[in-house]
């Protein structure tokens, strides 16, 4: 038990650490992280701060440079005079020094067409009217300086924005439209000349959202994104920190907007994100580097640690697996001795039944089913220290199944032992398997015997505890009383202090896998020369008490002519459960697999389907109820088991329970239980319908659909 520990506490000790090392790489993922966004908040910030400037100069230039056009517009409209011929006013746009920016000046008449123009006398009488620079002046919606959306020149062949300002008389009547075309290449030249365009882009935008120039060549020269929510936010704010993508190219940048006070436009400078993501590699990289060198670290540490812990826990479980050998070999001495007694008086007295007169044959029976009881016992006792036993527990009252086993108990004990009985009442229902209660009390109680072997008191006391809301159940004795290293060890299974022959190691094992299995707990209190206590914690039922019925001659009789189906692979059982059928009156047919009783059901019908659970084949009992319940879900169903793993995993299985070796009594009573609760949805009557045809002509009687027809009788006599 000891090695035991120290394999769970080697066990906890790796998990502990693998935990330990899980978080801390956590912290240092999340440390990472936390640096690594306080980098890109840190670039995109110094991003946004560059935009900023760039943005401000961009809409100075921009403001200067209409600044500078509107002006040399309005000295030109101010000296300007409706007399001048063509010839004139072509000399005088010619004497003009104009700057590279502007590739064409032209006069435009009231009627739409090309007066004059600088880049020849081939421009003139050219209808210009449809243009929107053209339109705003002769339908009088603008006064002052209009400047136009980029538009391809017809002329100049070139994207230009056409800054325009109307020439009227005292009468407000429009004589002449001034045209300044200037070329945006100058604009993109500037643009580019900030070393922005490969880290990003800038843009110049008018407030009614057409892109007027941006630095990426044409790409975007008079898009209209009016429509975009980030452009009427840009619109809103006027001024501001720009981030997310572009309403042009949907490419992710950080930047900035200025937007000019006195013209209506603003412009844009923005990071693209890639940009910054590429400036941050060269230190995102060491930072990465030695996050994943510290994790490595921490990695190698955690697997040293886990290499020793894992050498000592296979070192313990190395030992733990010796003395379970050693266990073994004990268990094998008791178990041996035991089951070599329980097969001496079973075949004993069948061989003296055999030969025996009538008068004594009554006793050899009653030794034999005295002996098998004795090793279905043990079994029991088997499968419960291994927690395997499939229990019934029932909502029960602990001081009357005490009281009802009390004279067992006295049995079970010599003459110098006195037992006292100290039972609380109004004792609270508890959840329990009767049966293993017994087994369980048995083995307190001999074990109490073996430990006053010149006699003395047991006592048997329960009580209510409210304080974890539990039943307890204590035994105690005057006895000897447990030294610490024994006490430690007294629920191991196998262990004993017994000489071989004399005890299995299975009694206090038993009470352990018991009390494990219905969720409670055991309590040890034991001094040397001052006796043993051990108390049982049975968590309190909130359930009502369930009336359980003795075993006594008053169980229903099954139906006369009741068709049972017994399945189950061993030949010999199946003989003698079909031989306590047939005594009740029922009609049986077997089937030594579920695959042969599916071609049965296919062919007949019956009203109960006995079953074993572990089946040879693909198919067992469970899976055989399954397909023959959704066949026939008329058909009532009993479950036989020794022991199956299918219970042990706690599936749900809705029908009546048989646990193997049962008496004839204990099979009419499943009989009983399963008729009982398919009654509920419909009454049982033996089936006497003919099975249906399968071709040519068939006889209907009993012996002709496969069955063998017994007489009624009582089952008690089991």
């Amino acid at each position: 038990m000891r090695n035991f520990a120290k394999i769970l506490s080697g066990r906890r000790a790796i998990l502990w650490i693998v935990c330990a090392w899980v978080i801390l790489c956590i912290g240092i993922t999340l440390v990472g992280a936390n640096t690594l966004r306080q980098l890109e908040r840190q670039a995109a910030n110094d991003a946004v701060a560059n935009a900023e400037r760039v943005s401000r100069l961009l809409i100075a230039n921009f403001e200067r440079t209409a600044d500078a056009i509107d002006g040399f517009l309005t000295n030109f409209a101010a000296g300007f005079s409706s007399e001048w011929t063509r010839g004139e006013l072509f000399e005088q746009i010619q004497s003009l020094n104009l700057p590279s920016s502007i590739v064409q000046l032209a006069v435009v008449g009231p009627d739409g067409r090309t007066f004059v123009s600088s880049v020849g006398l081939d421009a003139e009488r050219v209808d210009v009217s449809d243009r929107m620079h053209i339109r705003v002046h002769r339908e009088n919606r603008v006064d002052g300086l209009y400047i136009s959306v980029p538009i391809f020149g017809r002329l100049s062949n070139l994207w230009t924005i056409q800054f325009t300002r109307a020439v009227r008389n005292s009468e407000g009547k429009l004589r002449a439209i001034l045209v300044a075309s200037y070329d945006l290449r100058d604009f993109v030249s500037f643009y580019s000349g900030l070393n922005i365009s490969n880290q990003g882009m800038t843009a110049l935008t008018g407030l009614d959202g057409i892109v007027r120039v941006r630095s990426a060549a044409e790409v975007g020269h008079g898009q209209d994104i009016s429509a975009s929510p980030r452009f009427h936010q840009i619109v809103a704010n006027r001024t501001g920190r720009f981030d997310g993508e572009s309403v042009v190219d949907r490419v992710a940048r950080v930047g900035f907007f200025t937007t000019s006070d006195r013209y209506p436009f603003f412009s844009l400078v923005a990071f693209d994100q890639a940009y910054l993501d590429r400036r941050l590699a060269p230190l995102q990289l060491p930072i990465i580097a030695s996050l994943l060198g510290l994790a490595l670290v921490l990695t190698l540490a955690v697997a040293g640690a886990v290499w020793v812990v894992g050498r000592e826990t296979a070192a313990a479980a190395r030992l733990y697996h010796t003395q379970r050998l050693e266990a073994l070999g004990r268990l094998t001495g008791g178990i041996a001795h035991d089951f070599n007694n329980l097969l001496m008086i079973v075949m004993g007295s069948l061989d003296m039944l055999r030969r025996a007169k009538e008068d004594r044959r009554a006793r050899y029976i009653d030794n034999a089913l005295f002996a098998a009881e004795r090793a279905k016992a043990l079994t029991q006792q088997l499968l419960a220290f291994s927690r395997r036993q499939t229990l019934s527990p029932t909502v029960s009252d602990l001081n009357r199944l005490i009281i009802e086993m009390g004279g067992m108990l006295t049995h079970s004990l010599r003459e110098n032992i006195v037992v006292e009985f100290d039972l609380a009442p109004q004792l609270w229902p508890v959840k329990v398997d009767t049966d293993q209660l017994q087994i369980a009390l048995i083995n307190l109680a001999v074990n109490a015997r073996d430990a006053m072997p010149n006699g003395g008191v047991l006592r048997i006391q329960s009580h209510n505890i409210p304080s974890t809301d539990e039943v307890c159940l204590t035994v105690s004795d005057t006895g000897a009383g447990m030294s610490p290293d024994v006490a430690a060890r007294v629920f191991e299974p196998f262990f004993t202090t017994k000489e071989v022959g004399k005890g299995t190691g299975l009694g206090l094992a038993q009470v352990h896998g018991f009390m494990l299995q219905l969720g409670g707990r055991l309590a040890l209190d034991s001094t040397p020369g001052h006796g043993t206590s051990i108390s049982l914690l049975f968590p309190r039922s909130h359930d009502p008490l369930e009336l359980s019925a003795a075993k006594d001659e008053t169980l229903p009789q099954t139906p006369a002519g009741l068709r049972v189906l017994v399945v189950d692979d061993n030949p010999e059982i199946a003989a003698l459960t079909t031989a306590a059928l047939e005594e009740q009156g029922c009609m049986t047919r077997q089937a030594p697999s579920a695959a042969e009783a599916m071609e049965i059901l296919r062919e007949a019908s019956f009203d109960v389907l006995l079953t074993d659970i572990v089946m040879p084949g693909e198919m067992d009992g469970i899976a055989l109820v399954k397909a023959a319940k959704a066949a026939a879900p008329k058909l009532a169903v009993v479950l036989m088991t020794g022991y199956s793993e299918r219970l042990e995993s706690g599936e749900r299985i809705d029908s009546e329970l048989l646990l193997k070796p049962f008496s004839p009594y204990e099979l009419r009573a499943a009989l009983c239980r399963a008729l009982e609760a398919f009654s509920g949805k419909e009454a049982i009557k033996p089936c006497t319908a003919p099975y249906p045809e399968t071709g040519g002509a068939r006889k209907h009687d009993t012996e002709q659909q496969g069955f063998k027809a017994g007489s009624v009788a009582n089952l008690d006599r089991g």
